[in-house]
């Protein structure tokens, strides 16, 4: 029986740090990204912690680099289409826009410096698992990259949408949301060929962001993703929006 698409639960993130998150120290292994499916988390609160004189005091905070987070009254640094490649995405400078630098790429993903992490969206019924890259361009490394971290989140996006789990949103209005995406995709590719090929491809999962396809950062999840095993800290919220003039 194939297994159902559900959609991952992600409570609200206000902010692009995290502190007192239990974090592995050794980097995962160097493996290419791989999606999870995610079961739908059952929520849970928990009191805020007590610390008397033999407590251990907080872990460091996690913060996410500059350029991959959502920044309140800004949204993200980054100027990302994402049902584009990767390696169209623009970073915001005092001048106006530039491509990225492979020194940006290279840089750690993190601080602390982390060896996987997970990023979730609204909407979105897929978990993505960023692990380095062996392969990278852009130097690779034994912990997640800003590079790692843009080419995982493509990768995964462009995967096809099987029939099992386009059956699970037929006859909803969320299925007409994911086909115009679909339409409008292929629809504007300017070279025919491609056009036809994408076309002949069907929905993938980009779609399923329907009109929120720009990149707005990514966010913490503070209480992490129980379901999965994955503590707070290491779990990471992709903000998407509709696509808005730059300015």
């Amino acid at each position: 029986m194939p297994a159902r698409v559900r959609f991952v639960d992600v409570p609200a993130t206000p902010s692009s740090t995290y502190s007192g998150a239990t974090l592995a120290s050794s980097p995962g292994p160097m493996t290419p990204p791989v999606l999870v499916p995610s079961p739908l988390p059952t929520k849970s609160y928990f009191a805020s912690p007590v610390f008397s004189a033999g407590s251990p005091l907080p872990r460091p905070q996690v913060q996410i680099n500059n350029c991959l987070a959502h920044l309140p009254g800004v949204g993200a640094l980054l100027h990302w289409d994402l049902t584009q490649e990767c390696q169209t995405a623009q970073l915001r400078v005092a001048d106006g826009w530039s491509s990225l630098p492979s020194e940006l790429l290279a840089m750690p993903a993190t601080t602390p410096k982390l060896g996987s992490l997970t990023i979730v969206c609204d909407g979105f019924p897929w978990a993505i698992t960023v692990l380095p890259w062996k392969d990278a361009a852009w130097s690779p490394a034994p912990y997640v990259t800003v590079g790692d971290v843009l080419y995982s989140v493509y990768r995964a996006l462009r995967r096809e949408v099987t029939p099992a789990e386009e059956k699970e949103i037929r006859g909803t209005g969320f299925e007409k949301c994911v086909q115009a995406a679909y339409e409008r995709r292929w629809q504007h590719i300017a070279d025919p060929n491609r056009r036809m090929e994408e076309y002949k491809k069907g929905v993938k999962r980009v779609d399923f962001l329907c009109q929120k396809r720009m990149f707005q950062g990514l966010s913490v999840v503070p209480e992490g993703l129980p379901a999965m095993n994955l503590p707070p800290g290491v779990v990471w919220r992709l903000n998407v929006s509709a696509p808005v003039a730059r300015r």
